[in-house]
């Protein structure tokens, strides 16, 4: 494995796993039961902000059809089921025709270091 692929794995592990795991911590964190309504409300807001983060998937294209994986098993999906795809912040996305659990758009770490300097 080169240095490249080692720093994707860093990114992905971070931005899939750390960020994912401290926005639900923090997100039950911050519930009061004195105050439920508006703890609610905002700790639902940090859960899905973390439901984001974790299903962040790991995207091999191939030559028939794009493997990706969002937590332990790889699907395939056929080329001709993409709508879109482009980038967005430091995740690229795939857009589908037809919806997929538990977005439309899958999301993945792109193969770019995350902080860019300008040359």
């Amino acid at each position: 494995m080169g240095a490249r692929e080692t720093s994707l794995s860093n990114a992905a592990v971070v931005l899939k796993y750390y960020f994912g795991l401290g926005f639900c911590l923090f997100g039950l964190f911050i519930f009061n039961r004195e105050h439920p309504y508006a703890t609610g409300l905002i700790s639902l807001a940090f859960l899905l902000l973390a439901a984001f983060f974790l299903s962040v998937a790991r995207v091999e294209p191939g030559n028939k059809e794009l493997k990706y994986r969002r937590w332990l098993r790889w699907r395939a999906l056929s080329y001709s089921e993409i709508a879109d795809c482009g980038e967005s912040w430091v995740y690229g996305y795939i857009r589908l025709r037809h919806s997929r659990f538990p977005w439309r758009t899958i999301y993945f770490v792109e193969r770019t270091p995350l902080i860019r300097f300008s040359a």
